[in-house]
C-alpha cells in the first residue's frame, strides 16, 4: 500500500523537486537563482527559464542553445557558416545574442549565444561587436 501523503506535504516535496530544478536551469544560464517564494512562485520561475532555454526537456539545456540549430529545428545553411577559423577570436557576450558565431571549443555553428558565454567570431567581427559594446575579449 502506497505510503499516505497530507497536501501539504505532496506540495513540498513538490516545490523541492522545483528549487532542484530552478538551481540546475540558473548554473545553465549562469545566474543565481531566486529560491525564495511559494511552491507557485517556484513553479513558475521555473517554466519561465524552461522557455527561455527553449523548451527543452532538460537533457543538455545549454547544448541545445548553443547548436546553431533555429527554432524550427532547421540547421544553419553551409553558405552561411563561418568557414575559415584560422582567424577567430573568442569572446564573452555581455548579453543575449543572435549571431552566427562557433562555439567556444567546437566547430559548431552557433545562433543564439546567452550572457558570460563564450563563443567564437572572426576578428574584425570582434572588434566591432566590442566597440558596440556587446562583448568583451576573453
Amino acid at each position: 500500500m502506497p505510503p499516505f501523503f497530507t497536501e501539504p506535504e505532496r506540495n513540498m516535496a513538490k516545490k523541492d523537486e522545483n528549487l532542484k530544478r530552478l538551481k540546475e536551469l540558473s548554473e545553465l544560464l549562469g545566474r543565481e537563482p531566486d529560491m525564495s517564494g511559494s511552491a507557485a512562485d517556484i513553479a513558475q520561475r521555473v517554466a519561465e527559464l524552461e522557455e527561455e532555454l527553449g523548451g527543452v526537456d532538460g537533457t543538455d539545456n545549454q547544448a541545445s542553445v548553443l547548436t546553431g540549430q533555429e527554432n524550427n529545428g532547421e540547421a544553419v545553411p553551409p553558405e552561411r557558416m563561418i568557414q575559415n577559423t584560422d582567424e577567430l577570436v573568442r569572446v564573452v557576450a555581455r548579453t543575449t545574442l543572435h549571431i552566427d558565431a562557433l562555439h567556444a571549443t567546437q566547430d559548431k555553428p552557433v545562433k543564439l549565444v546567452l550572457p558570460e558565454t563564450v563563443f567564437r567570431v572572426p576578428a574584425g567581427m570582434a572588434t566591432s561587436l566590442v566597440k558596440d559594446d556587446l562583448v568583451k575579449m576573453q
